[in-house]
C-alpha cells in the first residue's frame, strides 16, 4: 500500500533536503582546500565525493583535481591517475593537472605516458621542472636513463663568462634598473637587496645589490639548476655543470683560496684581475643526471663577486 504525502508537506521535504546547487558546491570546495591546506586528505575525499555526480564539465574539472591531488598524497595512486586522466581530459592545457598525471602514470607503471607528457612539458618551454621532477620520485626518476635523455635533448645552455663576469647578458656592476630589465623580473621599489628566482621552493640563482643599487654578486645555484630546471651551465671550454675541482684547477689554475664546509663539501676561490670567482663543490646525491667521476665532489655553486677587500691568507687544501 502506498502512502500517499500530502502537497504541502512534500513541498517542505523538498525545500528542507539540501540540493547539490552552486552555493552548495562552492561551500563544500572551500571547505576542502581548507582541509588540503592542513593536509587532510581523507577529508577533501569525504566533502567532495558526494558532488561527484554533478555534469558541469567546469566543475567536474575541479572536483577530478582536488581529489587526485588528494588521493596522491595519500599514496592511493590508482585512484589519483584515473582523477587526473579526467581532469587533463577536460582541461589538457592546464600544466599542473597534466604534471600530476606524469607523475602518476610514471608511478602505475605507464612509463610511456609520463615521458611523453614530461617532454612535452620541455617542448612547451617551461624552466620550472619542479614538481615533474619530484612528484614522480625524485632520486628515481632522475636516475631513469630515457628521462636524462630527454632532458639533454631539451637543455638550455646557460654561458658565464668568467673574464666578464656576465651571465644571462647582466655583469657585476650594473644598475639594478639594468639586470631587471634584463632578467624580466621587471619594476620593484629597489627595497629588497637582492633578486632571486626558484623553480619550486629551489632558489636557482641571486643577484646582490649595494646600497648605491650596484650588482655585486651573483650566485649561481648549480645543484638546483641541474635537477630543477633544463638550464646546463657553461663556464669555459672544459668546465661545466658537471665540473669537478681537478677540472677547474686545469682551467684557471691553482685556487687562491680552499675551504672545507660544514657540510664536507669545499669552496675554491680564484682572485681575477677585477672580480673575485668562487666554486662551492660537494659530494653528489644519489642519482646521476650525468657520468661523473666516482667518489669526485660535484658542483654545487657558482659565485661571482667584486673585489670589495684585500684576497684573504691563501689556506692549502
Amino acid at each position: 500500500m502506498r502512502t500517499r504525502f500530502p502537497v504541502c508537506l512534500f513541498a517542505l521535504l523538498c525545500l528542507a533536503a539540501p540540493a547539490a546547487g552552486a552555493e552548495d558546491r562552492e561551500s563544500a570546495l572551500q571547505r576542502a582546500r581548507e582541509a588540503a591546506s592542513t593536509q587532510r586528505y581523507g577529508e577533501v575525499i569525504e566533502i567532495l565525493t558526494p558532488f561527484n555526480s554533478i555534469e558541469d564539465p567546469e566543475w567536474r574539472y575541479i572536483s577530478a583535481a582536488e581529489l587526485g591531488r588528494a588521493y596522491f598524497h595519500l599514496g592511493r595512486y590508482l585512484e589519483a591517475h584515473r582523477a587526473f586522466r579526467e581532469a587533463v581530459s577536460l582541461h589538457p592545457e592546464r600544466v599542473e593537472s597534466a604534471i600530476y598525471l606524469q607523475a602518476t602514470s610514471y608511478l602505475v607503471g605507464d612509463r610511456e605516458q609520463a615521458l611523453m607528457i614530461f617532454e612535452e612539458i620541455l617542448k612547451s618551454g617551461a624552466r620550472d621542472l619542479y614538481l615533474a621532477v619530484t612528484l614522480p620520485g625524485e632520486q628515481r626518476f632522475l636516475a631513469d636513463p630515457e628521462v636524462r635523455a630527454i632532458l639533454a635533448e631539451h637543455a638550455v645552455v646557460l654561458e658565464v663568462d668568467i673574464e666578464d663576469a656576465s651571465v644571462l647578458q647582466v655583469a657585476l656592476g650594473d644598475s639594478r634598473d639594468r639586470v631587471e630589465k634584463a632578467l624580466g623580473a621587471g619594476s620593484s621599489d629597489g627595497s629588497a637587496a637582492t633578486l632571486t628566482a626558484s623553480a619550486g621552493p629551489a632558489v636557482i640563482w641571486a643577484f646582490v645589490f649595494d646600497t648605491d643599487l650596484r650588482l655585486v654578486e651573483i650566485v649561481l645555484q648549480a645543484e638546483n639548476l641541474s635537477r630543477y630546471t633544463p638550464y646546463r651551465l657553461h663556464l669555459d671550454d672544459a668546465v661545466d655543470w658537471r665540473a669537478t675541482p681537478a677540472a677547474a684547477m686545469a682551467a684557471w689554475g691553482p685556487p687562491t683560496t680552499t675551504t672545507a664546509t660544514a657540510d664536507r663539501g669545499l669552496t675554491m676561490t680564484w682572485d681575477m684581475p677585477n672580480h673575485r670567482l668562487a666554486l662551492g663543490f660537494a659530494s653528489p646525491r644519489e642519482s646521476r643526471l650525468a657520468k661523473h667521476p666516482e667518489g669526485a665532489a660535484k658542483l654545487r655553486t657558482v659565485t661571482l663577486s667584486v673585489q670589495s677587500e684585500p684576497p684573504p691568507d691563501r689556506m692549502n687544501p
